[in-house]
Order: C-alpha cells, then structure tokens, then sequence
C-alpha cells in the first residue's frame, strides 16, 4: 500500500533542497532587479503625483480629503523609494546573501503590497473598488521571485493588512463584506502565481546547472580524446601522427620564408637489454626520463615526439644543420651525465644515437625526405659505434628512395 503521507513529505523535502540549491543566486538576481525596479517605480510616483497635484482639486469635502490623502502619500512614497534606492545600492554590490539582502528582499515587495493597500484603502472613499490592490498583488508575483515560505509570509501579512484598511474606510458592510473575500481572492491567486513562478525558475536554473555541468564534462572528455589520439600515452609527447602533421604545417611556413628546417632522430643504445635486465616498468621509466629530458633541452617552438618503441624526432624550425648538430650532440651529453633512477637505489646510464638532417631555407621538400634524411645519418651513428651524432648534409633534390640506396 502506498504511503501517502511519506510520499508527500519526500515531495516537499526534495523541493526544499532544490529552494535552498537555488535560493541564493535568486536573492542576488532580485536585488539586481531592484537595481532599475525602484527608479522605474520612483519615476512613475513621481508622474503620477504630478497628475494628481496639477489637476483639478475636488469640490466635495470628502473628495477633496481624499484628494490631499492620495498625494500625502504619493509624497511619501517618492521619499521612501528615494531611501530604499540608496540602500539597494550599498547591498547589490554584495555577492553573498546576507542579512541586509534577505530583510531587503521581503521588505521591497512588501512595501509595494503595503502601497497598494494604503490606495486602495483610500479609494474607499470614493470608489469601492479595489484595483490598486489586485494590481499589487500581481506585480509582486511577477517583478519578485521568492521563496514559497517567504511569499506565503509576505501574501499573509499583506491580507492582513488590507482586511484592516478596509475596515478602516468602508462602512458599507456589503462592500465591505465584497471587498474583503475579493481581496482574499487577489491575495490568493498571487500566492498561486508566485510560487507557480517560482518553481518554474528553480527548474530552469537547476536544468541550466546540469547542462553546464555536462557540457563541461563533455568538453573534457573532448580534450582528453584530443590527448589521446594525438599524445603518446607513455611519454606524453607528440606521437607519430599528430608530429608529422604539425611538421608538413611548418615545412609550408619555411618554404614561404626560405627558412632552414632541420629534425634530429634519436634511438637509444642496447634497449632492449634494459628492458631484458631490469623489466619493463624500468624501460618505461627510462623513455619518460628521455621524453622530459628533450622537452627541457630544446625551445618550445621546437616539436618533440616519440614516433616508436625507443625512438625519438626533434623538430627544429628556423634552423640549419650546424646549430641542430650542435644541440644533438648537447643532448646527448645531457642523457650521458644524467642516470636515470629505475627503482630503489638503482640507477643505470643510458646512451643514444643522434642523427641530423635538415632541408634548405626555400627547399620544396616534405617531412618524409627531411625524415628519411634524419634516419640515414641515424643509421651511420649506429653503424659507427653508437653514442655519437652524425649529420646527412642539405640537398633538396635527394629523395627518400635515395637515402635508402645511400643506406644499402
């Protein structure tokens, strides 16, 4: 059997916590609406008090004093406005919620609900009805969202308040009578539309709230996927595909401004035999201890990647075979003088073989032939003993196919 009272005390629970996730950025937004509300507001008093003090003052003592009520009050009114802007002022600024911006936010909508009834109360005296009132009572529900248990507080002293007034004007029991259960109704029907409004807003807030959470979350999984495919997942440099992208890019740009172009091709000595000794693990911690070691030790316009297993390409943009063979041959003496600890205490030395190769400033040349050159003189390193730099001299009319004779 269903619990009805559990299930409606779930409901109201849920809904106060949803009040509560909401409640302060809805007072900070109410008190940036007061920000223009209140001058608007002054401005209308102020037209409406000039109307009534140009006009035409009535005959009939009655009217006339209601006539002299209504604009002791609309005075009073520009006065009050006047000293509740300066207030706003001073708490909009705050970016908390805080005392002043909870009494400002029930005191403001309160003081429009009290306006209406003081008209409304004087319109007695020469009209039963009680417009002023009804269009108070909808005003609040739309210019002000507020929380059900302030609006509840809010509607209630409000009736309570026109129910005295209109005693205090009406002597007409029927009207009176009339009066009252229609303000009832208005009281009652801007509750209704206020909490309508606000629950309407609580939901879109929170909605907006995850939809921004989730195009977050989206957005970094969209740079995590970004990171994988174009990241080594080991070193986190460059990986092969994405390095030989951005080298075709800046191979156009030398061309363009007959820049030298030069790559260095890194492959370290007897690897496999660090992997055969000491374990994978430690062969994974020497390629990220090599990985850091060549970000740290070029520029950062320069392209670091590992294009597989032990093997690594420097890409070096405005720069000629010289420099790069010099900066090849830093590096190497960096790796040289640097053991690389693998676990414990333990820490071995590692070489590696350096080749250079580089394209001529203005050279229509693609990333395979600076590659193929790179890894030619690579091959001569290695055949050479290890350990050593060696440099495939400029020629832009090589081909890759050449380099691969030239190797045999």
């Amino acid at each position: 059997m269903i619990d009805v009272p559990d299930r409606i005390t779930r409901w109201f629970t849920a809904m106060a916590e949803a009040d509560a996730r909401v409640g302060q950025e809805v007072a900070l937004d109410n008190m940036r609406r007061l920000r223009w509300l209140i001058p608007l507001f002054l401005a209308l008093n102020l037209l409406l008090l000039a109307g009534f003090a140009l006009g035409t003052s009535p005959v009939a003592p009655v009217r006339q004093d209601w006539w002299r009520a209504v604009v002791q009050v609309y005075i009073g009114t520009v006065a009050y406005l006047v000293l509740v802007l300066l207030v706003t002022w001073r708490v909009v600024r705050r970016t908390q919620v805080d005392g002043a911006v909870r009494a400002l936010q029930f005191v403001a909508p309160l003081s429009f609900l009290i306006f209406s009834i003081v008209l409304t109360s004087l319109d007695q005296w020469v009209t039963p009805n009680i417009s002023p009132y009804l269009l108070g009572c909808m005003s609040v529900s739309l210019l002000f969202l507020l929380p059900p248990a302030t609006t509840a507080w809010l509607f209630a002293i409000g009736y309570a308040l026109f129910f005295a007034g209109m005693g205090l004007t009406q002597s007409d029991p029927a009207v009176l009578l009339s009066n009252r259960a229609n303000g009832f109704g208005a009281a009652l029907l801007g509750l209704v539309l206020s909490l309508g409004l606000w629950r309407r807003n609580t939901q879109y807030l929170l909605l907006q709230r995850e939809l921004t959470a989730r195009n977050a979350t989206l957005e970094k999984q969209q740079d995590e996927l970004v990171w994988l495919a174009t990241r080594d997942a080991l070193t986190g440099l460059h990986n092969r595909r994405e390095f030989m992208r951005l080298a075709e890019q800046e191979l156009k740009r030398a061309q363009r401004h007959a820049d030298f172009t030069s790559a260095i091709v890194i492959d370290l000595d007897y690897f496999k035999t660090i992997n055969d000794r000491y374990g994978h693990p430690a062969g994974d911690k020497v390629l990220c201890h090599v990985g850091q070691g060549l970000l740290d030790g070029v520029r950062t316009t320069d392209l670091v990647a590992r294009i597989g297993g032990e093997e690594f390409m420097v890409l070096l943009p405005r720069t000629d075979i010289d420099a790069a063979a010099a900066l090849a041959n830093k590096l190497r003496l960096q790796l040289n003088q640097a053991p690389i600890p693998v676990g414990g205490d333990l820490q071995i030395t590692v070489t590696a073989s350096f080749g250079v190769g580089c394209l001529p400033g203005g050279a229509d040349g693609a990333v395979a032939s600076l590659y193929a050159a790179a890894d030619k003189a690579l091959y001569d390193a290695k055949r050479l003993g290890r350990d050593r730099v060696e440099r495939t001299e400029p020629d832009a009319t090589l081909t890759p196919s050449d380099f691969q004779r030239m190797r045999r």
